[in-house]
């Protein structure tokens, strides 16, 4: 038997009719024009029809329609011809019995359609450097990568989530040879409660301060030997500038940065060392592996706890080593690269180079591919014969191809990697995987800004995705320590703090720069995931007081704010469609606060329980209806939700 699930396409299926009808009517097929559906300016009706040449051709036919076709549909009660628009009005007491119906029906699978895509996806996100902690940046694609699985698994889509661990890239070695000094202290740190991430991150810093310095330090000699103390003086403040990096350590943690510093000075050439340990990893050393993984998976342990406070989870680690070197990965790469576009794989220098400029403006790919208009050649080894992430990165895609069963390959990645992800699938498309190419998506976002501040990773300097929880749910406890006892005023600061930061990490389009404000972010009066919260807390309160769903009676009259509501609950299923088929999330987030907003002024407006017979069961459906969307919407988008607040 078949199940309405989108009231809003039995509605179109209405307007479809009224064309049938019309196109008999006036011989002529005008049912295209269903696929032209805006929305009417809220004076003339709900829905509108362009239909400006059959106006012209025929005439009024308004009047055909109000005469011969309107007796014989269900869901629209009038409508209007002005300025060559059809203007629809909506019969809103029969469209409201079957929102209502619908939603009731389907409880937590309402928003689901036949709209929805469905398929196999694989997405990847956050991903972020093994090395320290993850900052505010990476919990915008954490968020991201999270919702989109949600949505559509949701959807009924097949989702596999990876997170792909580069223990390849050149910020290892730093970690592993700081970690190799200094392994006692880091473990009894972190056997004191000392998040290991956060071990490692002081770790990764000073390694790299060191290295720097000793760099500097060596050049500074050579130039002052030339006498060329201009440029000296150039680097011997760059090197200060390391010095006061190492400074800020001693501060945080002395014992630790102590133990680093003497550890770390027995080594005459830091920098040669650190890339012979990076030669060493990729070749698959057996010590240095084992001392770079030992460190890589004491900061897995702590990105595990921070992702698991968002709610956030995978279905698969994949390490760089593992799926891109260890398994030939890379000299496939280069082999059938060289073998397949000969004509476009060059030395440069010494250096391996694949002149994705020159291919992409050969074979014209830039729409087939949706690539930028600027494509930089690329360097897949470098003169030494080591490899490049990007190299690797083509590696990976390969390995997804040879063991997973997809439809979409779906990557998210910051914006300031679209030059590598467009040659990345020019590399693929050139080898022969034109299928793979089409399939991969680069779902690129912009970065997090924070006033005031600029961020850098190897100096240490950045805001910690656990900073900004904590701050986020120190900021809620201080409002609600007063109202419930320790334990339950923990558990919903922590929940209100996750809802605010996927929020506001979901507010803006990706392709937008995300401004963090905590004005912003915990505003309880609208556009964030407190007022989101609050909002079905409300409902929550309403219903509490409810044995039971009543049977819905629809009232003879019907609010102005009620059938907007009711309207907003119809167009549910379509917002859930739109942001599946183009991937946007921000379309939930607008639709979501606008239901709040509505939703709060009709709270103040109309009482509920205290409402006549009849139309009071109509009301606690209308509640129930509006909770049931929003959680839904929540679930999607990782909001916990809250009974009290």
């Amino acid at each position: 038997m078949f199940i309405m699930n989108s009231p809003y396409d039995e509605l179109i299926k209405d307007v479809r009719k009224l064309l049938e009808l019309l196109s008999a009517e006036i011989n002529k097929d005008v049912t295209a024009y269903v696929n032209n559906v805006i929305r009417a300016p809220s004076q003339y009706g709900y829905i509108a029809l362009p239909m400006h040449s059959i106006i012209r051709e025929y005439g009024d036919i308004g009047n055909i329609i109000k005469d011969k076709i309107l007796p014989k549909l269900k869901l629209i009660d009038n409508v209007s011809l002005i300025n060559g628009y059809l203007n629809i009005s909506v019969n809103i007491a029969e469209y409201t019995n079957i929102v209502l119906r619908i939603i009731n029906s389907l409880g937590e699978k309402y928003g689901i359609s036949e709209k929805c895509p469905v398929g196999n996806y694989i997405i990847e996100h956050t991903s972020a450097n093994p090395a320290k902690p993850m900052h505010i940046g990476h919990g915008r694609n954490a968020v991201l990568g999270d919702s989109l699985a949600r949505l559509l698994r949701f959807c009924g889509a097949s989702v596999r989530v990876h997170f792909y661990v580069n223990d390849c890239g050149d910020q290892m070695p730093y970690v592993g040879i700081g970690y190799y000094v200094a392994k006692d202290t880091v473990v009894k740190r972190v056997n004191e409660g000392v998040k290991p991430d956060e071990v490692i991150g002081i770790v990764y810093s000073v390694t790299y301060a060191v290295s720097e310095i000793k760099r500097l330090s060596k050049q500074i000699e050579q130039l002052s030997n030339e006498g060329k103390y201009d440029e000296a003086n150039k680097l011997i403040s760059e090197r200060d500038e390391w010095v006061s990096v190492i400074n800020n350590f001693m501060e945080k943690d002395k014992e630790l940065t102590e133990v680093l510093l003497k550890g770390l000075g027995r080594f005459e050439d830091l920098p040669l060392m650190v890339k012979q340990w990076s030669r060493n990893y990729e070749e698959g050393d057996e010590y240095v592996r084992k001392v770079i993984r030992e460190a890589i998976d004491l900061v897995l342990r702590g990105f595990r706890v921070t992702l698991d406070r968002l709610g956030i989870s995978f279905d698969s680690w994949d390490f760089e080593s593992e799926v891109a070197v260890d398994n030939g990965g890379v000299f496939r790469v280069i082999n059938e690269l060289s073998r397949k576009a000969q004509q476009y794989v060059e030395r440069d220098n010494g250096a391996l180079v694949f002149r994705a400029d020159k291919y992409v403006q050969d074979l014209k790919l830039w729409d087939e591919l949706k690539l930028p208009k600027y494509i930089p050649k690329a360097t897949l080894l470098r003169s030494d014969g080591t490899s490049l992430y990007l190299t690797r990165d083509i590696a990976y895609a390969l390995w997804y191809w040879d063991n997973f069963k997809f439809d979409k390959l779906i990557r998210v990645i910051g914006s300031e990697q679209a030059h590598p992800q467009a040659q990345l699938r020019l590399a693929l498309y050139a080898m022969g995987y034109q299928e793979l190419a089409r399939r991969l998506i680069h779902y690129s976002y912009e970065m997090v800004n924070l006033a005031g501040m600029k961020m850098s990773g190897r100096k240490g300097v950045y805001v910690s995705l656990d900073d900004l929880l904590n701050e986020a749910k120190s900021r809620v406890m201080d409002i609600v320590r007063s109202r419930f006892s320790p334990e339950e005023a923990d558990k919903v600061a922590e929940a209100v703090a996750v809802g605010a930061i996927r929020y506001s990490f979901l507010s803006v389009s990706p392709n937008k720069p995300l401004t963090f404000s905590w004005d912003k972010v915990l505003n309880l009066r609208q556009n964030s995931g407190p007022f989101i919260q609050y909002t079905y807390v409300r409902t929550n309160g309403i219903l509490d007081k409810v044995t039971e769903i009543p049977k819905a009676q629809i009232p003879s009259n019907i609010a102005n704010e009620e059938r907007e509501l009711i309207l907003m609950l119809g167009e549910y299923p379509e917002i859930i469609a739109k942001a599946a088929q183009e991937l946007r999330l921000e379309y939930i987030i607008d639709y979501i606060n606008k239901l709040s907003l509505l939703f709060n002024s009709y709270y103040e407006k109309y009482p509920v329980l205290n409402a006549e017979p009849g139309v009071r069961e109509f009301r606690i459906n209308l509640v129930n209806a509006v909770k049931t969307v929003l959680g839904n919407a929540m679930n999607i988008l990782g909001i916990p939700r809250l009974r009290r607040m």
